[in-house]
Formats: C-alpha cells, sequence, structure tokens
C-alpha cells in the first residue's frame, strides 16, 4: 500500500485525483487544495478501526433529479442528456452562488439576500414547470417547498420549488470526516472538506454548520454569516432562527434580527411570544402598525382550540386598531373570535364591540345577524328580492323583539341599525320603551347616538323627541347635545331657534369653531351681518386663529362699510404665508428680482443691516385645518386689490401687492402678481420700483407690445435716467424695426438731439412706413425749423408738412378727425392762424367716423379743436366767437 493515498468522493463512487479548483466562503477567490482523506503506512490493516470509514453507495439511476429524467432516454445517451440539464441550470447556481459571495463579502444584508434568493428560486421553479408540462408522469416525484406561507399555514408558498435538500449519501462520509477532522483539531483540513462538499451540493446545510462553529471563536461575523446560511437551508428549525436573531440583536442589527423572527414565525406559526416579540421590534424601528399586523396574522393561525388566545389577543387588536381608527383590520379580528371560538365563550361585552365596529363600518344587516344569533332579540323577516348598493340582499323586518333585560347598550344599537336600514317604522315602536325603560342621566350617550342616527335620515322631528329631554337634563347638558339640537332645529327650517342653540353651544364651548361658523351663516342668512361678522371676530394676540373662519369673516366684511377692517382682515389671513413689508426701503428691495427666493434673502439682508429682527415677534399664531384653497384666497387678494384702487388708496394696492410676492402659496401665480406690482405702481407713481418691475416684463416678452407700452408710460414719469441706459444696453439684441428702437429715437427727441431721432426715425419708415412714424418725422421736422439757428427753415417746414400729408394719407377714412387737429395744431404752432382756423373748424364740422362714435369719451377732439380755436380767437379780439365755441362746445 502507498505511504500516502489522495482521493476525493465522486458520485460515480470512483476514487480519482482530486484536482485544484476555486472556491468562495471568506469573500475571497482561492485554489482549493487537493484533500488529504487518510495517510497510511505499511502496518496491518486490521490494526485500524474500520467504524471510521463510511463505505459510500453509486447513486441510482432513480435518484436521479425529475429534470434530468423528463423524457426516456437510452442507457447510451444518459450522460449526454445530464450534461445538457447541467448547462442549462449552470445560470441559476451561478446566481446563487455569486448571490452567497456577496453576502459573505458584506455586499448584501441578508434580508437582501433572503428576497434575491427567493427570487432566483421563484424562476427555477417557473422554468421547471415549463420543462415538465409536456414530460410524462414518472414515480419519482419532486419535492415541494418546505416554505411555510406566513398567512396561511396550511399551504406552502406560491411559485418555490424545494431547494433546501438534506446532503446526499455520496457526500455523508466526507461530511462525518470534516467533523471528526475539526474534533481532531485539523481545522484547515475540515474547512476544505466543507468547501468541497458546498461545491457539489450547493444547497446542503451541514457544510455551513460546521463552518459557522469553526469561525466562531476567531471570526464571530463569518461564523454569524454561515450560520444564516444554514438556518436559511434549513427553514423549519425556528430554534435557529431565534438564536440567531437573539445574536443579530447582540450585534446592534435590528433588520437581520426581524428577518431572522420572520423565518422563525413561518417555522413555528403558532409561536405566540415570536408575534409579540417581533412587534416590539418593528415598534422600535418605526412601524407603528406592527402591532396590528402581528395580531392580525396570530389570529389566523391560531385555531378553534386556542379560544382563551383568541379572545385575548382580539380585543388587543381592536384596542390598537381603535388607537389608529383601522376598523377593518379590527373587524377581521373580531370575525375569527366569533367564528372560532365556542358560543360559550362570546360574552354580552364582546357583542357589543362586535356591533361598535359594525355600525362603525355600516354594515347593518350583519349586526341583525349577530343580534339574533347571540343575543334573545327575535326579528322576524318579510321576503324581499331587491339587492342593496353592494349587491346584497335588503331586508325588511316586519317585527322585532326585544326582552326589557337586554343590556341597554345592545338595545340601542339595535335601534340605531334599524333606522340605518330605513326600518323607522320599527325603530318607532322600539324607541317609547327604550325611553320608558332607561334613565336618561344615565345613558344619555345612548340617546344621542339615536338621535344622530335619525338626523342621519334626515327626521329631525324625531332626533328633536330625544335631544330635547338632553338639553334639559344635568349630566348631558352639554355643548356637543345642544349642537346637536340646533342642527336639528336648522333642519327643520326654524332659524331663530337654532340661532338660539348655537349662541348656547359658544357659551359652553367659546371655542368651537363650527357652531361660530354656522351662527354666522345664520345671521347672514337674517340679514343681521354686523352680528355674523362679531361672532366670527378672534384675538390674534391671544387667540389661535382658524383660516376658514378668518377668510369668511373678510367675506362678510366685504358686503359692508367697514372698509378698514376688511383690509385688516384680509392682510392678517395673508400674513400665513407672506412677509409683512415695514418700509418702502423693504418694498423697494422687493422690486429689483423676479425670483421667490431672492426675494426673502433681499428682506433679510435688508432688515440685518438695519438692525432689525427677521420675524415679526407679535405675529399671530394660526392652526393648519380648515385652510381656504389657494384659488378663494388668490380670488380674495384680487378683490380687494379692485377695492384699494376703486377708492384710491393706491399705497395699500401698492403694499398688498408686493406682499403678496412673498407668499410661497402664490409661486405658481408669479406673472400675474408681478402685473399687479407693476400697474399699482403706476397708479401710486413710484416710477422707480416701477421701473424695476417692468424691466423684467419686457426682458422675458420683448416681441410682444404690451411690455413696451407699460415701459413707455413708466419713461413718461421717471425722474432719473436709468431708462437710457437699458434702451442703450437692449438694442444690440433688437431687430432693425422694434419698439426699442422707436423709444430710442423718442428718448432723442425728448432730450433734443434731433438729428439723431431724425435719422432713426427715417430708418425705421424706410423699412415699414406707418402713420406714427410719419407723425414722428414731421414733429422732429417742426422742431429743428423752430430752433432759433436753425438753418433752411422754409425747407425743413415744407418737408413736415409733407410728411404730414403722408401721415393724413396713412391714417386714412377712420383717422380723418385726428390728422385734422394734428394738421391744425402744426399750423397753430407755425403762426399760420388761417390755416390753423380751417383745420380746427374741419374738426369740428366733419361727421365722426365710426371708430370715434363707438369711444366718443375717449376719442372725440372736439372740445380740444374748440378750445384751441377760442384761443385764436382771443388773440385776435373777437371775445364773442371765443364765447362761442366755449358755450357750444366746452360748457356741460
Amino acid at each position: 500500500m502507498e505511504d500516502r493515498i489522495q482521493a476525493k468522493v465522486e458520485p460515480d463512487n470512483q476514487y480519482t485525483e482530486m484536482e485544484s479548483m476555486p472556491f468562495v466562503v471568506d469573500g475571497t477567490t482561492s485554489m482549493l487544495a487537493p484533500v488529504e482523506i487518510e495517510v497510511l503506512d505499511t502496518m496491518p490493516l486490521n490494526q485500524f478501526e474500520m467504524g471510521e470509514f463510511v463505505q459510500t453507495e453509486a447513486i441510482r439511476f432513480d435518484q436521479i433529479p425529475q429534470k434530468i429524467c423528463v423524457k426516456y432516454v437510452a442507457g447510451s445517451q444518459l450522460e449526454e442528456v445530464a450534461s445538457d440539464v447541467e448547462e442549462q441550470n449552470m445560470p441559476l447556481a451561478e446566481e446563487e452562488n455569486m448571490l452567497t459571495r456577496q453576502f459573505l463579502d458584506g455586499e448584501l444584508t441578508f434580508s437582501e439576500f433572503t428576497d434575491r434568493m427567493e427570487r432566483v428560486a421563484d424562476s427555477e421553479h417557473e422554468e421547471a414547470v415549463v420543462s415538465d408540462s409536456g414530460a410524462a408522469e414518472t414515480e419519482a416525484t419532486p419535492e415541494v417547498s418546505t416554505q411555510v406561507d406566513e398567512n396561511n399555514p396550511q399551504k406552502p408558498a406560491k411559485g418555490r420549488s424545494r431547494r433546501f435538500k438534506k446532503i446526499s449519501r455520496a457526500l455523508e462520509g466526507l461530511m462525518g470526516e470534516a467533523n471528526i477532522r475539526y474534533a481532531r483539531g485539523e481545522i484547515s483540513t475540515a474547512i476544505d472538506m466543507c468547501k468541497e462538499i458546498i461545491r457539489q451540493e450547493r444547497n446542503a446545510p451541514e457544510p455551513y454548520q460546521l463552518l459557522a462553529t469553526i469561525y466562531e471563536a476567531d471570526q464571530p461575523q463569518k461564523s454569524m454569516q454561515c450560520a444564516l446560511i444554514a438556518a436559511y437551508l434549513s427553514p423549519r428549525d425556528a430554534e435557529q432562527w431565534v438564536r440567531l436573531a437573539v445574536a443579530s440583536l447582540e450585534a446592534d442589527d435590528l433588520r437581520q434580527a426581524l428577518t431572522c423572527y420572520s423565518k422563525a414565525i413561518q417555522a413555528s406559526p403558532k409561536n405566540i411570544e415570536l408575534y409579540e416579540t417581533r412587534a416590539e421590534l418593528q415598534d422600535k424601528f418605526g412601524d407603528r402598525k406592527a402591532y396590528i399586523r402581528a395580531y392580525s396574522r396570530l389570529l389566523n393561525h391560531l385555531g378553534p382550540n386556542d379560544g382563551e388566545n383568541i379572545v385575548k389577543y382580539a380585543k388587543k387588536l381592536l384596542e390598537r386598531c381603535m388607537q389608529e381608527n383601522l376598523y377593518e383590520a379590527a373587524l377581521d379580528g373580531m370575525d375569527n373570535m366569533f367564528r372560532k371560538c365556542p358560543r360559550h365563550m362570546i360574552t354580552p361585552e364582546m357583542v357589543n364591540l362586535m356591533m361598535d365596529l359594525l355600525i362603525a363600518v355600516k354594515q347593518y344587516n350583519r349586526c341583525l345577524r349577530i343580534l339574533t344569533d347571540f343575543t334573545p332579540i327575535s326579528i322576524e323577516y318579510a321576503e324581499n328580492e331587491q339587492k342593496g348598493p353592494n349587491n346584497e340582499k335588503m331586508v325588511h323586518v316586519i317585527g322585532c323583539s326585544v326582552p326589557d333585560d337586554l343590556a341597554v347598550d345592545i338595545k340601542a344599537k339595535c335601534i340605531i341599525s334599524m333606522i340605518e336600514l330605513d326600518q323607522i317604522a320599527i325603530a318607532e315602536e322600539l324607541v317609547p320603551r327604550f325611553q320608558a325603560l332607561e334613565s336618561i342621566e344615565l345613558s344619555g350617550d345612548l340617546f344621542l347616538d339615536i338621535a344622530e342616527a335619525y338626523m342621519g335620515k334626515r327626521c329631525f322631528e324625531r332626533a328633536l323627541g330625544l335631544l330635547e329631554p338632553l338639553v334639559a337634563s344635568q349630566n348631558y347638558s352639554l355643548a356637543a347635545v345642544w349642537l346637536r339640537h340646533a342642527e336639528c332645529w336648522h333642519g327643520c327650517g326654524d332659524s331663530r331657534k337654532a340661532i338660539q342653540s348655537y349662541e348656547m353651544v359658544l357659551r359652553l364651548s367659546p371655542q368651537h369653531l363650527g357652531a361660530r361658523m354656522q351662527l354666522a351663516e345664520l345671521y347672514d342668512l337674517e340679514g343681521e351681518l354686523n352680528q355674523a361678522i362679531d361672532v366670527l371676530r378672534l384675538d390674534p394676540e391671544t387667540d389661535v386663529l382658524d383660516p376658514g373662519l378668518v377668510y369668511k369673516r373678510t367675506l362678510l366684511l366685504s358686503k359692508c362699510d367697514r372698509h378698514k377692517e376688511y383690509f385688516e382682515s384680509g392682510m392678517l389671513l395673508l400674513s400665513r404665508h407672506t412677509i409683512a413689508l415695514r418700509s418702502k426701503q423693504e418694498l423697494t428691495a422687493l422690486s429689483r428680482t423676479a425670483a421667490f427666493k431672492q426675494r426673502v434673502d433681499i428682506i433679510q439682508r435688508t432688515r440685518l443691516s438695519r438692525g432689525e429682527p427677521l420675524l415679526d415677534e407679535d405675529s399671530p399664531t394660526f392652526s393648519m385645518n380648515n385652510e381656504p384653497s389657494e384659488e378663494d384666497e388668490f380670488g380674495l387678494l384680487l378683490r380687494m386689490c379692485d377695492r384699494a384702487c376703486a377708492m384710491k388708496k393706491y399705497g395699500l394696492l401698492q403694499r398688498m401687492c408686493f406682499t403678496a410676492l412673498t407668499s410661497r402659496r402664490f409661486i405658481g401665480r408669479n406673472g400675474h402678481l408681478l402685473y399687479m406690482c407693476l400697474i399699482s405702481c403706476i397708479r401710486n407713481n413710484d416710477t422707480f420700483s416701477g421701473f424695476n418691475v417692468v424691466r423684467e416684463f419686457v426682458k422675458s416678452n420683448s416681441r410682444s407690445v404690451v411690455p413696451w407700452n407699460l415701459l413707455n408710460i413708466i419713461i413718461q414719469k421717471v425722474t432719473d435716467s436709468r431708462h437710457s441706459r437699458f434702451i442703450m444696453r437692449q438694442l444690440s439684441n433688437e431687430n432693425v424695426f422694434s419698439c426699442l428702437h422707436i423709444l430710442h429715437a423718442n428718448n432723442c427727441l425728448v432730450s433734443g438731439t434731433y438729428k439723431y431721432a431724425l435719422n432713426d426715425y427715417i430708418a425705421l419708415f424706410k423699412v415699414r412706413p406707418n402713420p406714427l412714424l410719419a407723425l414722428l418725422i414731421s414733429v422732429t421736422l417742426l422742431q429743428m425749423a423752430c430752433q432759433k439757428f436753425s438753418s433752411k427753415k422754409n425747407q425743413l417746414v415744407a418737408q413736415a408738412l409733407a410728411f404730414m400729408n403722408t401721415y393724413a394719407t396713412l391714417r386714412e377714412e377712420q383717422g380723418q378727425q385726428e390728422s385734422d387737429y394734428n394738421m391744425a395744431r402744426v399750423f397753430h404752432q407755425l403762426g399760420l392762424l388761417p390755416a390753423a382756423m380751417k383745420f380746427y373748424k374741419k374738426v369740428l364740422e366733419s361727421p365722426q367716423p365710426e371708430l370715434v362714435r363707438q369711444n366718443e369719451t375717449l376719442l372725440d377732439l372736439k372740445r380740444e379743436a374748440a378750445f384751441n380755436l377760442h384761443l385764436i380767437y382771443l388773440q385776435s379780439g373777437n371775445q364773442d366767437l371765443a364765447r362761442m365755441y366755449i358755450e357750444d362746445y366746452i360748457v356741460v
């Protein structure tokens, strides 16, 4: 016998020399050295204990996985088919190996690892189903998944083929040898053997368990990773998952601990402690509804034999769900209790809780069924084949018997169910008996519930019969009861009694905003506008203001003449999302920028430069509820601006418009607000801020005529020359013919540089002749002719008159009155009074063009012509004719 034997175990039970191979477990790829199975010497074999060795068996044909035996294969073709299937499965195996390597390298958490491995398993199962769909059935059936669906423990999880296998017989000997080597202290040999087993059977948990034990002392993180993989490959061991969860908590890995507890619950779905422990961890992790899900799943897993636990955890689930207003989840838990628990365990208290839930979710038919099944109440139905809105059979009750000694809560809920099912006649039979037997001082809340059910069906008179004793009682003369009393009177159409009840509500609860709103509406309907406004008054210094209430009060103030309060209330409402401007300097600073964030920053810098606090110390406090819509609030701002403009309060108008620029809520209406700010600047003669605003309009809309007209309006009132520099900077960006060139020429004309103006006018007129340019050219030539030291005056005058004729021709018939008036003014300025009188009289005597007749107050020039004509007659000494023209055309 040779001194050393090197071998490996192969599926065909042949011992051959092991080749070096790459393997990944500790995060690095290394070449696996040949495994030394045993070192033998020349001693006789009978000196050894043969029990140390385990003889392996060859794999039989019936042990080959079904994926390989999908169809009949001849003996000579078996090896070829097996290799083909192995090649098809290779991508999945490589993907699982890659995920394992990433997990061991720390690139994936255990939760991510399990999720991705399950997806790989699902895809593997789908491929197996497709390949098996056309194959003949064989005796060897595939093993099903051992993983349990957490929501239904009776069936396995969907779509997952079993991949958690025991180690094959061919490798049992090698696994046993690895354990022996580890026991003897030959750690490296045991690790290599485990790696070899993993290479041949990647889904076997045993080698990972041994590796976890080996790494536990020196490499605890790697030991945990191997233990997690081993647990994942043997998922039915709940205790193992719990140990790993505890170890994960000790390592401060909460997410991994949650995953381990979830796996433990899948392995042992009836272990109550696991649900509570996991729910506590999820609650710490920030999941407020963890207990609700935990109790719901636990109740689904518990059976009829766990009646006490079902009752206990159904009540806990109900308590949690009521805190979160999750009535459907609470109803599912109570359904489990009523369905699984024995009848003797269902107490009247549980019936009452169930009725509360069913009424909350509006399942009134079930309420009646619960009452007849678990209480002495008997109900007689009539046959009715009609279907309700939820395709539910509608019931018609013809009789109901309620024992007098039944619990008062159950009797009240029976009456409420009848009312909600429109069985008003049956309820009318039960309510008098209920009122006679029950004390209103002790059960007033139930009387109120029945009254509210009547109100929901608009039976206000019947509801008043229950509310009148309540408001007269000692224990239940409360604001909530008086509020229902007022609503009933309002529903009955008696506004005066409703007002009295609402006033009582405000005396008992002054901060009840809903009552204030309703009372103000009733006062408004009654024509008592001042009382409605006073009801909605809140103190900004002490009260938390409700935006809806302030909005309503502002609307009411707009209907009367209390203008100062109207503007104050509107600005108070806007102060929620705007910055209150403190000075003219802040308003001017806002006009320099068009971006919202820059506006806020520039106001802060302005206040810091002046040593002022950034925030207003006395700013009111608003609640976050009942806010008017953005559209309604912007509409209120527009109406306030219209009112201020009509009252000629232009300073207030400008303040409101620029304040709205600081609103984050109105960011989408930035263009509209800038236009309003520009109009307010023009109205208030604030040309400095107006020019800052209109400059942005011109830059962004240079192709439109409107911004240039607005700029021209500002230019006519400015007292500085900033506009001249702005126009010169913009000239290089404009076309040959544009409004900008006309403004530049106008600027030259006003500044007295007539030659520059004439040059621009002529150049523009050549490109596009129009009457305005002809008029401006004529005016320029006339100004040059009237200069003291100008040469060729006659030639200039002749050219001016020629362009005036061109202007009159281009204006055509619609502008005849205008051209005659301008021609008269030219002759008047030149001192040619007879010619001027001719054209003035032509303006007075000629018929008005159609356009002038339609806009007489704006375009008619007869008064101006008559006034100039009377000046000429005064200058000539003819006072009678001068007086005649004044009296005929000007005196009103």
